[in-house]
């Protein structure tokens, strides 16, 4: 038999002819579905984002500001807003920590911001989060007001450890630091809340700052006028200026 002579026998079988007609429906169905989609993408393109929906707690940012922003700026095409540009924008932005953007079909473009927790100003001129590190954002917008550190660059991580390591002892006895100095040389001094200014030196800072504790009353008991400043640098003993203006005497 002949090639020729075999596939006419077989188009004279119906399960063929039925394949046949089988597989050319689903062909053509399978067009007409992917008309109708590149239909359906192009009528969408002009498809708009109305509103922007922006979550967050929010302490220092003023919501309803950037959200007029983002509103002003990124309204638009939905297929074509970048949501990598807006969160770029968004980082660029004070007070902002971390973003997420995403769209949202209709027309929503969604935004999730982390804001900064600010615990210090660093330098007077900076900040310092939570977790150690330096942003910038206006001071005069702080709430509430945060103690002060200053130290040489690149010592932010260490000032705040030591800070709180202090304060969390002072507070454990009424007391409260404002600010911290870390010197140069990594000498501490710290500044209470009623302006009496402590010298702790390099070394067993935590330990010369337990002895202060234990001295004050007895320190207070001296004289009658405010403490100015206490030098703890002293291994025996301690030097104690008044807020008179005499020079300082050791205890």
């Amino acid at each position: 038999m002949s090639l020729r002579q075999y596939y006419q026998q077989l188009n004279h079988r119906p399960g063929f002819v039925g394949g046949l007609v089988f597989f050319l429906l689903a062909l053509a169905l399978l067009v007409w579905g992917g008309l109708k989609i590149h239909s359906w993408v192009q009528s969408q393109q002009g498809a708009p984002i109305n509103q922007v929906r922006l979550y967050g707690d929010f302490n220092h940012i003023k919501a309803t500001q950037l959200q007029q922003r983002l509103q002003q700026e990124y309204v638009g095409n939905f297929f074509r807003v970048d949501v990598d540009q807006v969160q770029q924008f968004l980082q660029q932005q004070p007070w902002i920590y971390q973003v997420a953007v995403r769209k949202q079909w209709p027309d929503t473009l969604v935004v999730v911001v982390t804001e900064q927790q600010p615990v210090a100003v660093w330098n007077q001129q900076h900040l310092l989060n939570n977790k150690g590190e330096l942003f910038s954002a206006p001071l005069s917008e702080l709430i509430p007001e945060l103690p002060r550190l200053h130290g040489p660059e690149g010592g932010e991580q260490d000032a705040l450890t030591m800070f709180r390591h202090m304060q969390s002892l002072l507070q454990l006895h009424q007391f409260s630091a404002e600010q911290m100095w870390l010197t140069e040389r990594f000498s501490w001094r710290l500044q209470l809340q009623d302006g009496l200014v402590l010298q702790l030196g390099r070394q067993d800072t935590m330990k010369r700052l337990q002895r202060f504790i234990e001295l004050y009353p007895t320190m207070q008991q001296h004289r009658a006028q405010a403490l100015a400043e206490v030098d703890l640098r002293y291994d025996t003993g301690i030097a104690v200026r008044y807020a008179s203006t005499e020079p300082k005497r050791k205890a």
